[in-house]
């Protein structure tokens, strides 16, 4: 997102948490067959990581551009985004930043698909029937899209319905952010803290497995965000 300052440490937290010579978010592993991964702006960026230990990824998308686009991008058409600069970092932490063009390749054939995630609809998904996960990844989403608490908590229960049992979450979000601004566009966004993303996880079902906050060390007109922080959680029950 162009209102996030980008940095190694907060936009691959996926990293570690993934890496097989990394655990040092959790002594469970966080690994299986297949994930899920949901954002607002079409962003590849921590699938270029995925692809490492996921071989069935399913992107969730809820604008319809953005699903052309990451579609294209998937089967290397014309009108995709281009990635090239976010496969190269993702390397770059493997201490292969030469190989990018083939974590590229490596990604495109672990996205098996790309699907409608219509947040006005009961049912986001519709008539699309899906496996379910044994790990889900959204970053700054729910903040982002939901009108208010109740709203984000029931996005959350939705998204969790798609997670296996012991399956993991993770979650990276924006705290007490109340707007963004893409453009020219200024958009509304809902303030959460940490206590109450917390009590939403714990209700969604989920055990906190870790988590870790970094208070906003930039100043930006673009977006009034305080902190960045993400939750590595394990789904303990359906509710």
């Amino acid at each position: 997102m162009i209102f996030i300052k980008r940095t190694k440490r907060l936009d691959y937290t996926v990293y570690p948490v993934l890496s097989k010579h990394q655990p040092r978010e959790s002594n469970r592993s966080v690994k299986g067959e297949t994930l899920m991964n949901i954002s607002v702006d079409g962003n590849l960026s921590e699938n270029f990581v995925a692809a490492d230990f996921f071989n069935y990824i399913i992107l969730l998308e809820s604008s319809n551009p953005s699903m052309k686009a990451l579609e294209n991008w998937v089967r290397n058409e014309p009108g995709g985004a281009k990635q090239s600069h976010a496969a190269e970092f993702a390397c770059s932490l493997k201490g292969q930043s030469t190989e990018w063009k083939k974590q590229e390749e490596k990604t495109r054939r672990a996205i098996k698909q790309v699907v409608k995630w219509d947040i006005t609809k009961e049912n986001p998904l519709g008539a699309v029937v899906l496996p379910q996960a044994d790990c889900i990844v959204t970053l700054y989403y729910l903040e982002l899209v939901s009108k208010d608490h109740n709203m984000y908590i029931n996005l959350l229960k939705k998204l969790l319905s798609l997670l296996k049992i012991g399956g993991h979450l993770i979650l990276m979000a924006l705290i007490n952010i109340s707007y963004y601004t893409v453009g020219q566009h200024k958009f509304a966004a809902l303030k959460c803290n940490e206590e109450f993303i917390q009590k939403a996880l714990t209700e969604a079902g989920c055990s906190i497995l870790s988590s870790e906050t970094h208070k906003r060390d930039f100043k930006s007109l673009l977006s009034d965000y305080e902190a960045i922080t993400y939750f590595v959680c394990c789904k303990e029950k359906a509710v």
